[in-house]
């Protein structure tokens, strides 16, 4: 239902939405922050992953962060500045960045109740998915309520799955908390991921290699979105694009699965500096 209000969606880089998805969209993305030795630059925008990854060949460390609160506090006001009566700020799940808090901070100090920060409990192309609906829906004249009630569902309903080629660079980032319980059987077996409905990461199961775990995630997204009538899908990879283009083509050709849009992209900077390169996976939404 229309309401008459002018809506911006607001999310930060992780949501790895490819930019010309986003053109003609209210969608504003407030760039997290990446470098080496304490020179941070912006993530996609003056820096990118095969400089990341370069970095991390040569054994320097890669310090990441989140935007300011300052960044988010400008992004807000300019948005009202420019016309817009409500903001919908979408982020990366704040049990896997501090993001939230930083957005939250310049809420407070903009003292404007018409912004809604909201936890994706998710990550990558799961959260872009989000991010892109929203968008659309805004941008087609949806109302506040309309918009939180399908952002509520998205959240809810949005699956995501992966698995990680190598687990150096996890250990070398300090990423430890989680993997290192799982440390033993992680240098036999390929862990294959999720991210929970606390948006927390987790471990769905083991894979005997690589292969066993390419066939696990794409038969766990054709289950998922046979869920639906009509779905989305994000194919997200870190530096080799080859796996993630045999899942398109593998996930277009099933016959079971009505999907009315797949995107494959690029993990950003940001994310890849936790991962390494080898990173593949899927992310599953409804379409509405």
């Amino acid at each position: 239902m229309k309401d008459n209000k002018k809506i911006a969606i607001v999310t930060d880089s992780s949501s790895d939405i490819p930019p010309e998805m986003l053109e003609g969209l209210p969608v504003t993305v407030v760039p997290m922050y990446i470098g080496f030795n304490d020179d941070l630059r912006k993530d996609g925008i003056e820096i990118g992953t095969a400089e990341v990854f370069d970095a991390l060949r040569r054994g320097l460390k890669v310090n990441t962060s989140s935007p300011s609160a300052g960044d988010f506090y400008n992004v807000f006001d300019s948005l009202f500045n420019e016309g817009f009566d409500y903001i919908f700020c979408i982020l990366l799940s704040s049990r896997l960045s501090g993001t939230i808090n930083a957005a939250s901070i310049a809420k407070v100090n903009l003292k404007d109740s018409r912004i809604n920060i909201i936890d994706s409990k998710t990550s990558t192309i799961c959260l872009g998915l989000t991010v892109l609906q929203a968008a659309r829906a805004a941008a087609a004249g949806a109302g506040v309520e309309e918009l939180n009630r399908l952002i509520e569902d998205l959240i809810e309903k949005n699956r995501f799955i992966a698995i990680l080629e190598n687990f150096e660079y996890v250990f070398k980032g300090g990423r430890t908390s989680f993997f290192g319980r799982i440390l033993n059987k992680a240098l036999w077996f390929t862990p294959i991921l999720t991210i929970g409905k606390n948006g927390k990461v987790h471990l769905k199961k083991f894979a005997k290699n690589l292969e066993s775990a390419f066939r696990e995630i794409y038969n766990y997204a054709v289950l998922e979105a046979k869920k639906y009538p009509k779905c989305k899908i994000g194919v997200f990879y870190g530096e080799d694009p080859r796996v993630a283009l045999e899942f398109e083509k593998l996930l277009r050709q099933n016959s079971q699965l009505n999907i009315d849009e797949l995107i494959v992209t690029k993990i950003t900077t940001v994310i890849s500096a936790h991962t390494g390169p080898g990173l593949w996976g899927i992310a599953i939404s409804p379409s509405y």
